[in-house]
């Protein structure tokens, strides 16, 4: 097969814009106003320090409650309010609840050892083993420490 030539190569590029201003600034117009200048025009102050307190609300504005609405809020909201007071939902009693957490701390953490220790007996009792097994009570015991005591929540 003869050598073949190669296509021209392509140049990819972005087109060159023009874009319209649309505040030409003109030699005898008056300068861009600065933030500063925007700031007063919006009846703020430009020092943050020195702002004023908030003004209370106006509850005129809103009108006058309807006692016989059956849409106004506030009414409806009150009369949940009764309803719960008298139903004595608005009381709250706080139990203590006991933690199951250390019991099921101590229940693994003698299970599990014994089971290591088990397991060390019952594949024959060396050197080999004997340290496998004391590494095996300590990772245990460390971990299952860490993640029931720092890890979990209470429950």
């Amino acid at each position: 097969m003869p050598d073949e030539l190669d296509p021209p190569r392509k140049h990819y590029g972005f087109k060159e814009r023009e874009f319209k201003r649309d505040n030409v600034i003109t030699p005898g117009a008056a300068p861009l106003p600065t933030t500063k200048d925007l700031a007063i025009a919006a009846g703020t102050r430009p020092n943050p320090a020195a702002r004023p307190a908030a003004p209370k609300a106006d509850l005129s504005a809103v009108g006058p409650a309807k006692a016989d609405d059956p849409n106004d809020v506030y009414a409806v909201l009150q009369a949940n309010r009764r309803a719960a007071q008298q139903h004595g939902l608005g009381e709250i009693e706080i139990k203590a609840v006991k933690s199951r957490r250390k019991r099921e701390f101590w229940l693994l953490i003698v299970g599990g050892n014994v089971a290591i220790l088990g397991g060390v007996f019952l594949s024959g009792i060396n050197v080999i083993t004997v340290v496998f097994g004391l590494a095996g009570l300590i990772i245990f015991s460390l971990g299952l420490s860490w993640v029931m005591w720092q890890v979990m929540d209470k429950y």
